[in-house]
């Protein structure tokens, strides 16, 4: 499949069922991590909210995937290294630090809140 627009390769990618399965377990890290917060962080409710989301064992959330896919350091891994032959190629060549990092900047608006992460 010839990736065409910046769309598809987001689409590509959110839809690579190993990305998916990668970007869950981060899910999974981060909500630990969420769970140590001090309850006076910003925004914690909505955080440790989602957080307890994200541990529960059915959560199959495919949109969270396609926020992930949409960061742009990591579509631009995934799409200068993506290649028609290999159709894991693009998802392989993101590292899991890449994807924890997208997800810890993206755990605030995916949990509904607004305004910068939590350091």
């Amino acid at each position: 499949m010839t990736v065409s627009t910046l769309l598809d390769e987001h689409t590509h990618l959110a839809q690579n069922t190993t990305f998916v399965n990668r970007v869950r377990m981060a899910f999974t890290r981060v909500a630990r991590e969420v769970l140590t917060e001090a309850p006076d962080t910003p925004g914690n409710p909505l955080r440790v909210s989602l957080a307890r989301t994200a541990l529960t064992p059915d959560f199959t959330s495919l949109g969270l995937a396609a926020v992930i896919a949409s960061d742009p350091a990591i579509s631009a891994v995934a799409a200068t290294s993506y290649t028609d032959a290999d159709p894991d190629s693009g998802q392989a060549a993101v590292t899991d630090e890449q994807i924890l990092s997208a997800v810890r900047g993206a755990w605030n608006i995916s949990a509904g809140l607004t305004g910068p992460p939590a350091s």
